[in-house]
């Protein structure tokens, strides 16, 4: 009988096995992340990242218009204008990127525009704008007052994206921008940056982030590389955004996009993906950066693009000024100006 019994035993701890086996060898059976409360002072401490990232361009029909852009609130307001029709035609109707900043509406400015998109079959843009001293107190200046408000900030921006598709571009200047802060707030810098990409993984499950990667032209591509390799991009992030808000033709952006990639791979072991934004650059570059004469809407938005891109994004939004400078003279940064619009649109 106690043979019998033991051989049972034997059979039943076999089959418990290959049922675990088959579990645990299904890469679709993934543990569900615990949540933190929302309501804690402190900011959360993401756990193990769920590796890798679905693609979000699976199944979509592709990038989403902002129903709430600032060019849509100035054609309500100015539907008589003369300049509305070439405004409408050119601009309202291209997708373009929604930047997210400080603000107390951050949980629905970001979830009522990525379920709209989701809605819609079509795909979210978003810029994460809001880290400490932002722009290096230039004319961007503000962010998140410190680390610990910047991080919850971030956990509250991944929750309210979900499991939806989106691309998120991981705050602008932050990488090329490390160099005007102290030892101690590069440090700094670089932790924020790192455990950014780290909650938008856990809990965006379907967001590839991209970070800055600058321009080519004002950062060499060996210091950028470093930089990116330091916060977070072999840690979950899919690649890297070059040209944001800047003017260089899509050629420039893809010499330069080609480098940092070779660097990232032979120095880092990074093999990154990259977006470029084209919202500006039709005329490519005269040296400025902050509204400068002569420029010219670039290529739409697409899928996928030259030298291997992801994808072509307008990121700056055209029309909305980069601050009190250049043609721009006058009016204040990310705000719609339809003189600034013509321009661009005319080329002048």
């Amino acid at each position: 009988m106690r043979r019998k019994s033991k051989a049972r035993l034997l059979t039943a701890l076999a089959a418990v096995l290959v049922v675990l086996t088959a579990c645990t060898s299904d890469p679709a059976v993934e543990p569900t992340p615990e949540r933190s409360d929302r309501g804690s002072s402190r900011a959360p401490v993401p756990g193990p990242l769920p590796q890798p990232i679905p693609s979000p361009f699976q199944g979509a029909k592709f990038f989403y218009v902002d129903p709430e852009a600032n060019v849509v609130s100035w054609l309500r307001a100015n539907s008589g204008d003369a300049r509305a029709g070439a405004i409408e035609d050119r601009l309202a109707r291209q997708p373009t990127a929604r930047w997210i900043g400080p603000g107390e509406n951050t949980e629905r400015r970001v979830s009522t525009f990525v379920a709209g998109a989701y809605a819609s079959g079509q795909l979210p843009v978003l810029v994460g704008y809001n880290i400490p001293n932002r722009d290096c107190g230039s004319f961007s200046a503000g962010g998140a007052r410190s680390a610990d408000e910047y991080l919850r900030w971030v956990d509250v921006v991944a929750r309210a994206i979900g499991d939806r598709p989106a691309l998120m571009l991981l705050e602008p200047d932050a990488v090329i921008h490390l160099q005007c802060l102290d030892d101690a707030g590069r440090q700094e810098r670089k932790r924020m940056l790192t455990t950014a990409v780290a909650t938008l993984n856990r809990y965006a499950t379907s967001t590839w982030v991209y970070l800055d990667g600058g321009d080519g032209v004002h950062n060499p591509a060996e210091r950028v590389a470093a930089g990116l390799a330091e916060v977070g991009l072999g840690g979950g992030a899919r690649g890297f955004a070059v040209n944001v808000s800047n003017f260089n033709s899509t050629d420039d952006a893809v010499e330069y996009a080609g480098e940092l990639k070779r660097i990232l791979r032979s120095r880092y072991g990074i093999d990154a993906g990259f977006v470029i934004d084209t919202s500006r650059n039709g005329n490519g570059s005269d040296g400025s950066w902050c509204n400068p004469g002569g420029r010219r809407l670039g290529t739409a938005p697409q899928v996928g693009g030259p030298g291997g891109a992801d994808a072509l994004l307008w990121v700056k939004r055209p029309g909305e000024s980069d601050g009190d400078c250049g043609v721009g003279k006058g009016t204040q940064s990310g705000a719609f100006y339809p003189e600034l619009a013509m321009k661009l649109i005319n080329g002048d």
